[in-house]
């Protein structure tokens, strides 16, 4: 298996990454991803993946990178770097992550209310309209480097999908990373062909009694995916499986989310790994290796 999501280049790995990367490979990982989310990230990600065979890179400007109009003024000198992170190294295997994120903040005044009319910050137009523009570039970066595009989408998937429908041709491949949509749009996204849904152990949290078996249970979102079009991720260091809530993610953890990606899909776990490196070999070509 492929962790196709971490951030295994972040200083809460610096005093066990070997040991963390030695964990994986006994449960079975073979390789791992780094993903930038600035130009500065995506340069540990390289170096990182230079120090380590098994590690790959990709590269890429997070949507929480872009807030205000003076935020995209960079934009053509970061694009432009990135495109020169790539040139330098055979290590990056795709573009991202990139994408846009409405999620409702909570101000520091009231860090415990996360929706607005209660102390929370809501997302204004300026900064849906910047991020537009970098998940724009960023979609343009990919498809010039015919490389596949990673996307961190947060309350965002009716614009994700309206973008990816318009702008979506001549990518390889685009891989909605820890999706959450529900069945409705989730249906809507399998219609592009070149659109692929990776899942975080967040699948192994419990559902709220109110919405198992609706479309916005996760559960019945991952049925809804044909196996063809499925990954598996951690996310590290975030979004530790059930049994593990509460302690840093790392790539050995993805197991209990595999498992429960194959209970869903009615699958065994060997089955539906035998499928997702399928899916690995037709979309990271530049990861593959004999």
């Amino acid at each position: 298996m492929h962790d196709i999501h971490t951030h295994l280049y972040w200083d809460s790995y610096d005093a066990d990454r070997d040991a963390v990367i030695t964990r994986a490979h006994a449960a079975g990982i073979e390789t791992m991803f780094t993903i930038g989310c600035t130009v500065e990230e995506s340069q540990r990600c390289i170096a990182l993946a230079e120090k380590y065979p098994e590690i790959y890179a990709s590269i890429g400007i997070h949507p929480h990178e872009f807030r205000t109009a003076e935020d995209v003024q960079n934009l053509e000198s970061d694009i432009k770097a990135l495109r020169q992170l790539v040139n330098e190294s055979k290590k990056v295997i795709a573009v991202g992550e990139c994408g846009l994120d409405y999620y409702v903040r909570p101000s520091v005044a009231d860090p415990q209310q996360a929706f607005v009319g209660r102390g929370a910050v809501a997302i204004s137009d300026e900064t849906k309209a910047v991020q537009r523009l970098g998940f724009l570039a960023q979609i343009t970066l990919a498809q010039e480097l015919e490389l596949p595009l990673i996307i961190h989408c947060r309350d965002a998937y009716e614009d994700v999908l309206g973008i990816l429908r318009a702008e979506s041709t001549g990518l390889s491949a685009c891989i909605l990373h820890c999706y959450m949509g529900d069945t409705e749009v989730t249906r809507r996204f399998l219609e592009l062909e070149n659109v692929y849904f990776s899942f975080t152990a967040n699948i192994t949290y419990p559902v709220k009694k109110a919405i198992i078996g609706t479309k916005d249970d996760l559960c019945e979102t991952v049925r809804t995916v044909p196996p063809e079009r499925i990954f598996v991720e951690t996310d590290c260091p975030f979004l530790a499986p059930q049994s593990k809530r509460g302690e840093r993610n790392e790539p050995a953890f993805m197991q209990f989310a595999v498992a429960k990606v194959a209970e869903l899909q009615g699958m065994d776990v060997e089955g539906l790994e035998r499928r997702v490196e399928e899916n690995f070999r037709k979309v990271f070509t530049k990861a593959v290796v004999p």
